[in-house]
């Protein structure tokens, strides 16, 4: 028989010494006073660690690669410095997540997380620098100050990196998603939701979802925007949005009546709103449109009675509901002509 490579499994050496770092590294967790090496906030689950602009997960210590070269907070985040004054930003940058990553609870992880995120936003790294701004907000922008810091400034921070983040959506497969640079909005808002972006944030999500074609969940942002801000400059701008977004899903559904009838209802409601506005125009003659089309099939489904179902009674109250409800539409002398019709045959 020809001859079978036998598998190569790992040594038993090999694994026993695996095993003895694990357990040695969770002793060493467990015993860890507080602000030691590794001590740092506790991890939390909440609904942003499902996001995909949520901050990274929980930073634990490193024992092989990307260990500290130094032996304490203090050391390393000198070590950062000077590496960054050399101008090598990349080697900084790990130096000062490797300080996170290994001393979370030490006065000096604050900066360094904060130096972590501004190092990526300097390199360019939009989409990593909006989730290191994020860490730092949820696990140390209450805690030690840093100096030239602010929470304000991480969250307008962040702001940024959205915006010019939405600004490349569509631009070829290499552009983020809009799934994406929507849920950074969200972080946004969430961040601070008394802020004076908060409700432009909410409007740019919509923007996201419109851009890429996802008309209802576009939709349901700017419909937040004056149910959560009624009282926003933007209120408006919302309206109309949301009601060229719901005319297109009623473009694309040209038989729901439900969808039909919430679109016609949002463009009257924009243009109550503000009638000025510069959406007014198209709005008004989409709104007309949309009647039009309703007002069809309600026709359509009064004559399917009469024509196809042969139903008399029923044919009757569809054309007389037909007619309550559209006095004025184009097929309304036909309804009434044949509403008598039917009427003078009961007789």
């Amino acid at each position: 028989m020809p001859h079978r490579a036998s598998r190569r499994f790992p040594s038993a050496a090999l694994l026993a010494l695996c095993a003895a770092l694990a357990a040695a590294s969770g002793a060493r967790a467990a015993s860890r006073p507080a602000g030691a090496r590794g001590a740092g906030p506790a991890p939390e689950t909440t609904f942003q660690s499902r996001d995909r602009a949520a901050a990274p997960d929980y930073k634990e210590p490193w024992h092989l690669f990307g260990a500290p070269a130094e032996d304490t907070a203090a050391a390393q985040l000198s070590r950062a410095k000077r590496l960054e004054a050399e101008g090598r930003r990349s080697a900084a940058r790990k130096a000062y997540d490797a300080l996170v990553h290994n001393w979370g609870a030490s006065p000096e992880a604050a900066e360094a997380q904060l130096r972590v995120a501004q190092l990526f936003e300097a390199d360019g790294g939009r989409e990593e620098a909006f989730r290191e701004y994020q860490y730092w907000i949820e696990r140390y922008a209450a805690g030690v100050p840093v100096e030239g810091a602010t929470y304000e400034a991480a969250v307008a921070a962040q702001f940024a990196l959205a915006n010019a983040l939405r600004a490349e959506l569509g631009g070829g497969p290499l552009s983020p998603s809009a799934e994406m640079v929507a849920s950074m909005y969200r972080h946004v808002v969430a961040n601070a939701p008394d802020s004076p972006r908060a409700p432009e944030a909410v409007l740019c999500e919509g923007a996201c979802y419109e851009a890429d074609g996802a008309w209802a969940k576009a939709v349901n942002a700017y419909e937040r925007l004056p149910s959560k801000y009624p009282g926003s400059a933007l209120v408006a701008d919302a309206r109309y949005r949301s009601a060229a977004c719901r005319y297109r899903l009623a473009k694309r559904y040209p038989n729901d009546e439900a969808t039909l009838r919430n679109a016609l209802e949002t463009l009257r409601l924009a243009l109550r709103t503000d009638p000025s506005h510069a959406g007014a125009a198209e709005a008004r003659e989409r709104a007309a449109e949309l009647a039009a089309r309703q007002s069809r099939l309600a026709f359509d489904r009064a004559a399917f009675y009469d024509r196809v179902r042969r139903d008399r009674e029923a044919s009757i109250l569809a054309y007389g509901q037909f007619l309550e409800h559209f006095p004025n539409a184009a097929e309304s002398e036909r309804a009434r002509e044949r509403l008598g019709q039917l009427r003078a045959a009961e007789r």
